[in-house]
């Protein structure tokens, strides 16, 4: 059998190529990044536009069947490099990410963009259908967590179309969803410093069973403990951190910010 070094599911439905294109609404001129390109389906349609496209590939194998599908395409640029690590301000000041992300990266991947989201317009990209349940679940439901909320605090999240897995070859296990992320210019929530922000939000996911007064334990000092059940900045700690709007963060890491040592 043939090894598959980066577990790669292939876009094998052109139908489905087409339609992320259209959904991408890409304008003319601007540029287009994409990442995993694997055979060239999603970009040859990518390609039909004068638009200069660059691909990331970590696939050398895949790059040289790239380079002689695309050869004679003067706005075409191949780019062999680990998505994941990758200096994308090196692509354009400006551009527009349309991807089917490779599954085992995809929200490395992600994340990695988000810090380089000044150069962003924004991203049409295929994921698995459960990563994507993540990033676009509300407050309550089961796939709501940290990354949900780091997304939504950065980027406009809107769910596009659903894939079958019978779209690949090989056909992965799970279906996958096409998602738009649009970079926000400024946050979903104002607050007084980013890196309290993400500390509180990921320490009340930690365990996702336990009530927030056992999972915010760092800030013990500020609980309020003449209420009960106990409060902090004016939040029930016998709630679960999946119960917590990105304004209700927005409010504790304000509170512990202002009041910290």
């Amino acid at each position: 059998m043939k090894k598959r070094p980066f577990g790669q599911n292939f876009l094998k439905d052109t139908s489905i190529a087409e339609e992320i294109v259209r959904l991408a609404q890409i304008s003319p001129e601007e540029t287009i990044l994409e990442i995993g390109p694997g055979k060239g389906i999603l970009t040859q349609y990518l390609l039909d536009s004068p638009n200069p496209l660059t691909a990331l590939e970590i696939d050398g194998k895949l790059c040289d069947e790239l380079r002689q599908k695309f050869n004679g395409k003067d706005h075409f640029r191949l780019i062999e490099a680990d998505a994941t690590k990758f200096d994308y301000g090196c692509v354009g000041p400006k551009f527009k990410v349309v991807s089917n992300l490779p599954y085992y990266a995809a929200t490395h991947i992600v994340k990695r963009l988000i810090d380089f989201r000044a150069h962003v317009i924004d991203m049409t990209v295929m994921m698995q259908k459960e990563v994507v349940d993540r990033l676009v679940a509300r407050p309550g439901q089961k796939e709501y967590g940290s990354l949900t909320v780091f997304i939504q605090f950065h980027c406009q999240v809107e769910r596009l179309l659903e894939i079958d897995k019978t779209a690949f070859s090989p056909p992965p296990k799970i279906d996958s969803s096409l998602v738009k992320l649009t970079p926000l210019t400024s946050p979903q929530v104002q607050v007084n410093d980013q890196k309290t922000f993400f500390k509180v939000v990921n320490a009340a996911f930690l365990h996702k069973r336990k009530m927030l007064k056992n999972n915010l334990k760092d800030w013990q000092d500020q609980f309020q403990l003449e209420s009960d059940p106990v409060h902090l900045a004016g939040i029930d700690l016998s709630r679960r951190g999946e119960t917590l709007s990105l304004e209700d963060f927005a409010t504790l890491s304000n509170f512990i910010h202002t009041h910290h040592d």
